[in-house]
This record gives structure tokens, C-alpha cells and sequence, in this order.
């Protein structure tokens, strides 16, 4: 088949699209499987063995696969990790790709720690939104879930956040209950003062989460709905785009907002418009899923600009029609842990 239009020399390659005729438009990169944190739902506190480095696609690569992309479509880029600022020059990439035609928007998702100090050369690249992983408000549980005594630092990076003036910054917290669950209200509080997107994860079973542990941890965003509606009754609902994986409320007053991203109790997979490449060059058509396209192979062996295109279709064959983290459609879910794939 050819994926090319043949009227014209040089026309671009119809928008990309899955089985179901859902456009692909979003693509979450991942920079590197490597972390400073260990938190207790992505990586074990030995960590795990990393790739080589020269088994991690170069920011060459990365580009290359983002400008032949978007003029199949692609519109969104978001750069992930494991941290993505433990890599040196991140900076240097982001620009390459706000600067290419197609791409309407890049953005970065954080654990905060390595932020004061690339705040500003993010910002001058272009960058102007921002994802924060911030599990809790407080320094001793901070250390219980990410293993490391690192909450002040990564709070500065909350603060360096606001001071440049990303908008919005997305403050995401992973609730399980027993653990943070008794902080939904004064992370929603966090709103009330500050231009902060304040935005509640369900707990999902990927990787080394065992069945039991995520049963007794999980805790469905409609009992933290009810939770935040307890504290604040007039809470209003905000409207959503259609391709959001967030349902979101507004404190009325609040400079800032409070989402729910449900990927267990209400699947948001008829509006998918996501793509995932991983470190080590792999394509991810669903998280909650194990299939992974080696798309590296190709790249390092010299493929077209149109092959590519021939691969990301062909990877795109195997996205589901919707996730099964538990597995009950006979896919089993991911047996990555979400440090390798990507957030």
C-alpha cells in the first residue's frame, strides 16, 4: 500500500490512525529508563538494570522520528523518562522540536528535582507546559514512597515551576489508600492560591505491582471525587476536551484546577490519540498492554522517511480498542515497569 500521495512529488503521508480510526496526534517520548527517585510504584528500590547507552536513541533520532511524524499528523510531544533531566541537553532537543513544523506543542513530564537549574533554558526552548509527579505534601512520606529524602527539592521544583511561568503546571499525585490517601483535600487546597493543576491518578497494576498489593492500594477517582466534594461541596465541573484523559473540577474561586485521570474505573480509550516510543527505541501502542514495536532496527539500518511511516503503522495495528490493565481480555498487561515505558 502506499501511504504517499502520488499527484504530487513530496506530498505528505496521510495522517496516521489506528484500527479503529483513531489519529494518532500525541507522542509521549522517552529520554531515558533512568531515575533519581525510587518510587514505590515504578521502580524497585535496587533499581533496575539500565540500557546501554548506545542502546538509547540519540536525540538525532528522536528528532528525525518527530519531523516525519508530524507530517503524517502528529501535533503533541510530550518528553518523558524515567526522569528525562537526568539527560544532558534536554534543552537542546526540546528546541529542535518546538521549531518543527507540524509540532504545535512539546512538554515535559518531571519528577521536579533537576528543575530549578533547567527551568529557564526550557522555558527559552520553548516549553510552556509542564507535568509534576507530587505524591504528597509531606517530607517523611516523601521519603517512604520515593525512597529517597529528597521532598525539598522536589518542591523547588513546584516553585521554580511558578516562578517561570509554565502554564499549566500539572501537579500529578498517584493516590493509594493507606498511604496518601488522607492528603486528597489539601492537595485540591493547593488550588486555591496558587495556578496549579492539582490532578489525582488512580494506582494502576503495571510492572512489579503485584495483583494483590494494587487491590489493597487501589482507590477509584470517584471515592476521591466524593472526598473533594466533602471539602468542598460547590466544587464545579470544567469542560473537557474530548482526546483529555482528565475529568476536571474547578474550587469556584481557585486560581487553579483538580483532575481525575481514571485509566482503571472509567477507561478514557474512545478519544485515544497517544503513541508511545520508548528509550530504547521501542513503540508502545497502549500502556496497559506488552506489545512493543522495535522501531530502532529500522532506524539504524538506514530506512526511509516513508518507511518509518510503513513501521509506525504496522505498530499501530496492535493498539487495542481499549486498555486491560487487569488483564481480563487475555493481554495480561504491561510487564514493564512504567520507568521503562515512559509516563
Amino acid at each position: 500500500m502506499n501511504f504517499f500521495s502520488s499527484s504530487t512529488p513530496g506530498a505528505l503521508p496521510l495522517p496516521i490512525a489506528d484500527n479503529f480510526g483513531r489519529r494518532i496526534e500525541y507522542l509521549r517520548i522517552s529520554l531515558t529508563d533512568r531515575c533519581n527517585l525510587r518510587c514505590v510504584y515504578c521502580m524497585p528500590e535496587e533499581g533496575v538494570p539500565y540500557e546501554q547507552l548506545d542502546n538509547v536513541l540519540s536525540f538525532e533520532e528522536i528528532a528525525r522520528v518527530a519531523r516525519v511524524l508530524a507530517g503524517a499528523g502528529l501535533k503533541k510531544i510530550r518528553l518523558t523518562g524515567g526522569e528525562p533531566l537526568v539527560r544532558k541537553g534536554v534543552a537542546d532537543l526540546a528546541a529542535r522540536l518546538t521549531a518543527t513544523t507540524g509540532i504545535g506543542e512539546v512538554t515535559l513530564t518531571t519528577n521536579g528535582i533537576l528543575l530549578p537549574r533547567e527551568a529557564d533554558a526550557l522555558w527559552a526552548a520553548g516549553i510552556r507546559r509542564i507535568n509534576l509527579s507530587m505524591d504528597t505534601l509531606h517530607a517523611d512520606r516523601f521519603t517512604q514512597i520515593a525512597r529517597r529524602p529528597d521532598f525539598d527539592r522536589a518542591w523547588e521544583g513546584v516553585e521554580a515551576a511558578l516562578r517561570v511561568g509554565f502554564s499549566p503546571i500539572k501537579l500529578n499525585c498517584v493516590l493509594m489508600r493507606g498511604i496518601n490517601d488522607d492528603e486528597i483535600a489539601d492537595f485540591a487546597r493547593l488550588t486555591l492560591d496558587r495556578p496549579l493543576s492539582v490532578r489525582f491518578l488512580e494506582y494502576m497494576p503495571i510492572g512489579m505491582v503485584s495483583p494483590p498489593e494494587w487491590r489493597a492500594r487501589y482507590l477509584s477517582n470517584e471515592e476521591a471525587l466524593s472526598r473533594i466534594r466533602d471539602a468542598f461541596p460547590d466544587l464545579e465541573a470544567e469542560e473537557d476536551d474530548a482526546a483529555s484523559t482528565s475529568r476536571n473540577f474547578r474550587i469556584p474561586g481557585a486560581q487553579g484546577t483538580v483532575g481525575l485521570i481514571n485509566p482503571i474505573s472509567h477507561r478514557f480509550c474512545d478519544g485515544c490519540n497517544r503513541l508511545r516510543l520508548t528509550a530504547n527505541g521501542r513503540l508502545v501502542p497502549c500502556l496497559s498492554d506488552n506489545y512493543e514495536y522495535n522501531l530502532m532496527t529500522p532506524l539504524r539500518a538506514g530506512c526511509t522517511d516513508a518507511e518509518i511511516i510503513t513501521h509506525v503503522r504496522a505498530a499501530l495495528t496492535h493498539k487495542p480498542l481499549q486498555s486491560d490493565f487487569e488483564g481480563r481480555l487475555g493481554r495480561g498487561g504491561s510487564l514493564r515497569i512504567m520507568a521503562q515505558i515512559g509516563g
